[in-house]
């Protein structure tokens, strides 16, 4: 009876332990296909033409857009709120970028400036207890990419 119970207990042991491998709210970070590259900087940057940019993220169905920051050198941040208008359709718009999510596609349009000096741009990305975002440096008229 003994050996039986061993037996039972080395095979089930293990079925635990490997089912608990992972912490909850342990979630993977969000992995990005796009044409668009990053600066060293981390930055995106941006002509002052303004352009469209789109991303697919790679390991999750769906996101949403929870947040942009804008800022200039010199001025104040201003901060813009995603608009909820469902669970598969979630669209944000600043001054300066509009974003739309539609399912693991995201769409950012960022207008063009005629202003002469740089404009900074965050956007803050969620799905479930993951966060990432992504920053853009647009170019004013009088400097240089």
């Amino acid at each position: 009876m003994k050996k039986r119970l061993w037996l039972l207990l080395l095979l089930v042991i293990p079925l635990f332990i490997s089912s608990c491998s992972k912490e909850d709210g342990d979630w993977d970070p969000m992995k990005w296909q796009t044409e668009v590259k990053k600066s060293s900087d981390g930055n995106i940057h941006v002509s002052p033409s303004g352009g469209t940019f789109i991303f697919y993220c790679k390991n999750y169905s769906s996101f949403w857009l929870t947040e942009v920051t804008e800022s200039e050198p010199g001025g104040t941040e201003k901060h813009f709120y995603a608009e909820y208008n469902d669970r598969e359709n979630f669209s944000i718009k600043s001054d300066w970028l509009t974003a739309k999510c539609e399912g693991n596609k995201l769409t950012v349009t960022i207008e063009p400036t005629t202003s002469n000096g740089f404009r900074f741009i965050k956007l803050e990305i969620e799905a479930g207890d993951v966060f990432d975002e992504f920053n853009f440096r647009q170019s004013g008229l009088q400097t240089g990419l």
